[in-house]
């Protein structure tokens, strides 16, 4: 990996391990390409749909030395239940909220319930770069940092959710996340213009 990277927020990131939580990594889907090479080494698990789309995010997950688990769209709550039980390791489970096929931007209220029926915090997290492809036909956006650039890496803080929720708390949690990965955007993008470097710069993370 070539790029310079800057990580922002990673103690919210390093409290859930330390406490050992178990936590849902929470990004868009037009980010999920450089957030798997940034976060190799991390004990993780990408959820990604029973779909070929799906196969070949697991494919490049596993190529970073991550576990996989691909789902059905409506996974029910018991299928839940057994993948948090089979993958007891995968404190960390990575997931694309507005996959896998958008609407760009909207969080999932399938997300909102896996965290819910698993007992999973969800962890925002974001990224900018400062030179890039943007993949502008496709329905996500995907960006793709160009060799040598700058990246920004921008964790926020973790969203707790409760078990047995109504629709209506759903919602309102699927409207936090969706505001907090928003802001996180925004912040990735002014720092990755800015000539200060940020406070925390490791480039690499520890295995977990």
């Amino acid at each position: 990996m070539t790029w310079r990277v800057h990580i922002e927020g990673r103690a919210h990131l390093d409290g859930l391990y330390a406490d050992e939580k178990r936590f849902l990594l929470c990004f868009w889907h037009g980010k999920y390409v450089p957030i798997f090479p940034l976060l190799e080494g991390c004990k993780a698990c990408v959820v990604s749909s029973r779909s070929v789309r799906g196969s070949v995010i697991a494919e490049i997950g596993r190529k970073f030395g991550y576990q996989s688990a691909q789902m059905p769209d409506r996974p029910r709550r018991d299928a839940l239940r057994l993948m948090g039980e089979v993958l007891p390791d995968a404190r960390a489970w990575g997931i694309a909220v507005d996959g896998p096929l958008g609407p760009r931007g909207r969080v999932k209220s399938g997300v909102i319930r896996m965290a819910s029926t698993l007992g999973f915090d969800l962890l925002p997290v974001s990224l900018d770069s400062r030179r890039k492809m943007v993949f502008n036909k496709r329905w996500d956006r995907m960006e793709l940092p160009l060799p040598f650039t700058t990246v920004c890496l921008v964790f926020g803080e973790p969203i707790k959710v409760p078990p047995e929720l109504h629709s209506g708390q759903v919602k309102n949690l699927a409207d936090k996340l969706a505001e907090a990965i928003s802001q996180l955007d925004t912040k990735a993008g002014n720092m990755v213009h800015r000539n200060v470097p940020p406070k925390e710069c490791p480039k690499y993370f520890h295995r977990r």
